[in-house]
């Protein structure tokens, strides 16, 4: 016999899980629709719906509408579906979706990404697609910068990289020491110039 806990019938439980290490199901709305939810959220009651029963999904309800993962899920859906936001020409502008289980259900986004650690924002794992389930995650500036593609490709000794930074963490050394292998640098207080690697360059990515 399939669990049901109010509104919802689990369909399967996926082998993904949400950042916090919970198990994800597969669950049918008495509405029609499909969601992705945590199983403990749904076993203890927390979530009982897709998002569609009133008032499940209210600041009042699950009690975070001052915490920063309500902030989060706000900012994000106001960059990518508020054409009046002054984020929306870099987001939704340029084709950033928010899933549709997530759009009317902070719930729904929360049991997947779990607490937001201190330092860090939300972000896509994947530039190339929306924010939606397994391809978003809490992380600090530095993973952000890392994962953000430039303008150009960084060939570092006999190895390519999206960024300098990307290649700092490789070879563990700082980012400027990126910067000057390719670069050179210039001793004021000598007069004196070291030159660029030879196994070290940038080329344009477009």
């Amino acid at each position: 016999m399939s669990e049901r806990y109010g509104k919802l019938s689990l369909v399967e439980v996926l082998p993904e899980r949400t950042a916090d290490k919970h198990v994800v199901g597969l669950w049918k709305c008495d509405c029609g629709n499909e969601t992705r939810v945590a199983m403990s959220r749904v076993r203890h009651g927390y979530t009982r719906s897709c998002g569609c029963l009133v008032g499940e999904n209210s600041p009042r309800k699950h009690g975070m509408r001052y915490s920063p993962e309500y902030s989060s899920w706000q900012s994000m859906k106001a960059r990518c579906l508020d054409s009046g936001n002054k984020d929306y020409p870099r987001w939704g502008g340029r084709g950033v979706t928010v899933c549709d289980e997530w759009v009317n259900s902070f719930e729904n986004f929360f049991a997947h990404i779990g607490s937001r650690p201190p330092g860090t924002s939300l972000d896509r794992i994947d530039g190339s697609k929306g924010y939606e389930p397994g391809n978003v995650r809490w992380a600090t500036p530095r993973v952000q910068a890392r994962n953000r593609r430039g303008a150009f490709r960084w060939h570092i000794k006999g190895k390519t990289f999206e960024s300098h930074s990307e290649a700092a963490v490789h070879f563990q050394v700082s980012d400027y020491t990126v910067w000057r292998w390719v670069n050179g640098q210039m001793d004021k207080r000598r007069g004196t110039f070291t030159p660029p690697r030879e196994d070290c360059h940038v080329e344009p990515r477009y």
